[in-house]
């Protein structure tokens, strides 16, 4: 491969110079382009209409020094090698400080020219390696990602631009602190002994880790640590490049909920298909059956036997009109077609429409059934719900509360903006593994009431989503043998 050949700006007004420098080239078969100048002027107009990797340039010409133009040269970013007489150090100083490569003082023997091509390759590779630094600063600084550099100690010494930008902390607020030790404030301190162990070890770490910006802002980053080392192999420090994730976390948990919202929607509508498939094709077979029964045997039967199959056929039918009416009314909820209308309504008058409503039912079962609320108590919902709810709670009360038994509607005032709306029995309890099953349709739960009555297994799923429409909240507190409490809650009257 050909080697590139270098081009040279020689600046001598002494023309056996010139050919000293002329003959080196040749005689060493130096691959350099020379152009010749012998004075400011010409050297100046020769750099600036030509393009040269490197300047060598007597200091003493004849119409000035090299100290006229030299500002130029080095601000241009090119490498300048001085070459001074016996007693000009002071001047090589000089220009050294105002930036050139390097210097070479003349002798009468031209010791000095067989010098200069070493110079001249040293201030070509301290040129190359000076660009390389420049260009991985700028890329240090305006890199997009988080750069933080430490000592082998771990405490931070740097901090680029965009460690600022993304996190609005400025470089004095982590300098000198400890880059480990910042990453216990909102991770595990496992995932900090994982970051030690591997460091230490000589590896380098990736994970997300979780931060908080100036502005108080959650900052999720994802996180690279690794362990610089010297030449000698000697552990210098610690670099952390960090990308913000925050947007992508945020973007992931939003899908993830949105998946779990749709599992329970799947599952939800699993399970009225099955309600329907069963639930509705039971009763369906128990009234076909009797009806035939009807039908075909009618003279055979007795009076008796009759009124029993009629009454069977009746209880049949409005077992399956509750069941269709709630499955209804959940599918309405489903799919946002129910009209919900809140408004300021005293509670006392729910609490009298249902206990009128239910007065008969726990008569019939030997039952007291009574409702207070605090004077004066007006809510904040819709009435139509709000009666369903509490309805739907007291008639289940009604059903597992043995004769002899109580039944409580009560409500109260409780942290200045909610009323608690509590329905309270003396029946038959609920198990506690039972309990977590009440409120889901993916687990329906229905037992027979102490009179054998039947249920449909909704209509507590109905009372949750009615409560919640509401912004309200229901809960359960039960023991076996010892009754229930039912308690929801609903926003007190708007002003």
């Amino acid at each position: 491969m050909e080697k590139k050949r270098i081009k040279i700006l020689y600046i001598e007004d002494d023309l056996v110079d010139q050919m000293a420098f002329k003959r080196l080239v040749r005689e060493q078969e130096l691959t350099y382009d020379v152009t010749l100048a012998n004075s400011v002027k010409t050297g100046r107009e020769a750099f600036r209409n030509g393009e040269f990797d490197i300047v060598i340039s007597d200091f003493l010409l004849g119409d000035g020094t090299s100290f006229e133009y030299l500002p130029e040269i080095i601000q241009a970013g090119t490498p300048v090698i001085l070459v001074t007489g016996t007693g000009d150090e002071d001047v090589a100083v000089k220009a050294i400080k105002m930036g050139a490569s390097d210097y070479v003082i003349k002798d009468v023997e031209f010791g000095h020219m067989k010098m200069l091509p070493l110079i001249v390759e040293s201030s070509l590779r301290n040129k190359l390696s000076d660009e390389k630094i420049k260009k991985l600063s700028l890329a240090v600084e305006q890199s997009p990602s988080m750069l933080i550099i430490t000592d082998k100690n771990g405490l931070i010494e740097y901090t680029n631009p965009s460690v600022t930008d993304i996190t609005g902390h400025e470089p004095e607020v982590f300098k000198g602190t400890d880059l480990f030790e910042q990453h216990l404030t909102h991770n595990p301190p496992e995932m900090v002994d994982e970051i030690r162990r591997s460091l230490s070890k000589g590896e380098r770490w990736h994970g997300n880790t979780c931060h908080t910006k100036k502005s108080g802002e959650t900052l999720w980053e994802s996180t690279t640590i690794s362990p610089i080392y010297n030449n000698d192999g000697h552990l210098t420090g610690f670099i952390k490049v960090a990308e913000d994730i925050t947007e992508k976390k945020k973007a992931e948990e939003a899908i993830r909920k949105y998946s779990e919202e749709l599992r329970e929607s799947n599952a939800s509508k699993d399970k009225m298909f099955s309600i329907i498939a069963h639930d509705l094709r039971t009763p369906f077979n128990g009234l076909l059956s009797f009806s035939d029964i009807l039908s075909t045997d009618y003279d055979s039967l007795s009076k008796d036997e009759v009124l029993e199959y009629i009454d069977v056929i009746r209880d049949l039918s409005r077992n399956t009109f509750n069941l269709l009416e709630k499955l209804l009314q959940w599918s309405r909820l489903q799919t946002g077609r129910m009209e919900f209308k809140p408004v300021n309504i005293p509670f006392q008058e729910i609490a009298d429409n249902v206990t009128d409503l239910l007065k008969a039912n726990a008569t019939g079962k030997g039952l007291s059934l009574s409702a207070e609320s605090e004077p004066g108590l007006v809510v904040f919902g819709d009435p139509n719900m709000l009666n369903a709810v509490t309805r739907n709670l007291a008639s289940n009360a009604i059903k597992f509360t043995p004769e002899n038994g109580t039944v409580t509607i009560s409500a109260r005032t409780i942290h200045g903006n909610q009323a608690e709306i509590v329905i309270a029995d003396t029946g038959v309890g609920i198990k506690s593994e039972d309990l977590k099953k009440l409120f889901s349709i993916d687990a329906q739960h229905s037992t027979k009431g102490t009179k054998g009555e039947t249920g449909t297994g909704l209509g507590l799923l109905l009372c949750k989503e009615f409560v919640e429409l509401n912004g309200g909240k229901i809960s359960i507190e039960s023991e076996p043998g010892k009754g229930s409490r039912f308690i929801f809650t609903v926003p007190l009257a708007k002003q």
